[in-house]
């Protein structure tokens, strides 16, 4: 993600789904048919029309619709808890709407049980209202 952040590339679909492991169990990352180059204007903006992975968005992408490699910070939090849960599938239970009223209160994913102290606290910097 480093790597892609580095040449203004924004994902927009960093998931469980498409991220492969290689013989060595070095992941890849797949499918870049959501993907953008924001080199230029920094952010990529799309119609509200358009389907989207809403429970793998940031809630400032959900706001506004606008994507930056920052809302990717807030997708990667969120396979790491795809990974933590053996890829259970987040926010169970929710959609649209009921999601996103609940990401504006500042509802975020709940640590897995199994998942260390350490690694949530990235998580929940990952998914901060300002992703500065």
């Amino acid at each position: 993600m480093r790597h892609l952040s580095s040449k203004k590339c924004v994902h927009r679909d960093l998931a469980a789904r498409n991220v492969l492991l290689d013989e060595n169990y070095v992941a890849k990352v797949t499918d870049f048919g959501l993907s953008r180059d924001v080199y230029e204007a920094g952010v990529y903006q799309v119609n509200a029309q358009s389907k989207m992975p809403l429970k793998w968005m940031a809630v400032e992408s959900l706001e506004s619709m606008e994507f930056t490699t920052q809302s990717d910070v807030w997708s990667f939090a969120v396979l790491i808890w795809e990974i933590e849960t053996a890829g259970t599938t987040p926010y169970p239970g929710l959609m649209g709407r009921e999601l996103f009223q609940d990401l504006v209160a500042g509802h975020r994913l709940e640590q897995p049980p199994s998942c260390p102290d350490e690694l949530y606290e990235l998580m929940s910097k990952c998914w901060s209202r300002d992703p500065a």
